[in-house]
Order: C-alpha cells, then sequence, then structure tokens
C-alpha cells in the first residue's frame, strides 16, 4: 500500500464486494412483501368488517353504505379497510385494531349524542303501561257490574234463562 491510499486493485475489489452486497444481500434485509388472501375471502371479510364500523362524516351510516355525496371519509376509510382485508397476515381483529388506530374509535361505536332512543323507548314503555291501566280498568268494571247483577237479580234469573233456552229448544223441533 502506498503512502496516498489503497491502490486501483484494493479499491476495485472494495467497491466489487460492496456493489454484490447490494444485489444479493439487499433483497433478504428489505421488508417481506405482504402475503395476499384470495379475492373473495378478502372481500367477504371487507363487508363484514365494513358492516359493523361507521361513517363518521356525520351521516350515523354504516360505512360501507354511506349516502352522502362526495364523502371524502367514505372513500378514504373504504380504501384503506380494503388494502387491511387484502393481507392475509391480519386477523379480522387486527385489521379492525389498525382502523381504529387510523380513524379513531368512533368508528366501531355508534353515536349516542341524540336523545332520541331514550325517548322512543320511554314512549314505548308509557304506552304499553297505558294499554295495561285500560286493560285492567275495563275487566274490573266487567267483573264489578257482573256482581252487581247477579246481587240484583239474585238466583231467579237463572231458571228463567233455563226455561227459555228449554222453550226455544222446542219450538226448533
Amino acid at each position: 500500500m502506498s503512502s496516498r491510499g489503497p491502490n486501483c486493485s484494493a479499491r476495485f475489489t472494495a467497491l466489487a464486494l460492496v456493489t454484490m452486497l447490494a444485489f444479493c444481500g439487499a433483497p433478504g434485509l428489505a421488508a417481506a412483501p405482504a402475503r395476499e388472501r384470495d379475492v373473495s375471502e378478502a372481500d367477504h371479510l371487507y363487508h363484514e368488517l365494513g358492516n359493523s364500523m361507521f361513517c363518521l362524516c356525520g351521516c350515523r351510516e354504516r360505512l360501507l353504505s354511506c349516502s352522502m355525496v362526495n364523502c371524502s371519509f367514505k372513500e378514504t376509510a373504504q380504501r384503506y379497510l380494503r388494502e387491511q382485508c387484502r393481507d392475509a397476515d391480519l386477523t379480522p381483529d387486527q385489521v379492525r385494531a389498525k382502523m381504529i388506530e387510523r380513524f379513531g374509535p368512533g368508528i366501531v361505536q355508534v353515536q349516542s349524542d341524540s336523545l332520541l332512543y331514550p325517548v322512543l323507548f320511554a314512549t314505548g314503555f308509557g304506552i304499553l303501561g297505558l294499554f295495561a291501566l285500560g286493560l285492567w280498568f275495563v275487566s274490573a268494571r266487567g267483573k264489578a257490574a257482573a256482581g252487581e247483577a247477579r246481587e240484583a237479580g239474585g238466583q231467579g234469573g237463572l231458571p228463567e234463562l233455563e226455561a227459555r233456552i228449554t222453550r226455544e229448544l222446542d219450538e226448533m223441533e
């Protein structure tokens, strides 16, 4: 070796070694490409998960059935979900976790800032209660009226009725 540095053959050898490592060793160091699911399996997973998630554009609809025109969130979220569903290395729970990580927990939760549902729930029970109260009132009133008629007529009303039925049956024969 001279005082000026390595000679030409040493430089060539080092360059050849670096080049060989770049072409032969680098592909092994790179991230392995993701395995892809079968198209039908990925589509099934996409629809299963997409129908369990909600659009966050404000429409309160399912992610796959958002009817808002030009909804940029829907397009972005559906594209990301489809990409994740293609990756065979991810389970459905991992795909759901990635969606939550990227878009937030609101994507899997029903927005409950509306009082409409509790009001409808209470109204339904109120109507059922009023119906039960009316049924009780009518049946109690009918029992009281039958009891009063029995007391007022005594037991004499029954023989008269039986005599009338017997007379009408005799006339029919």
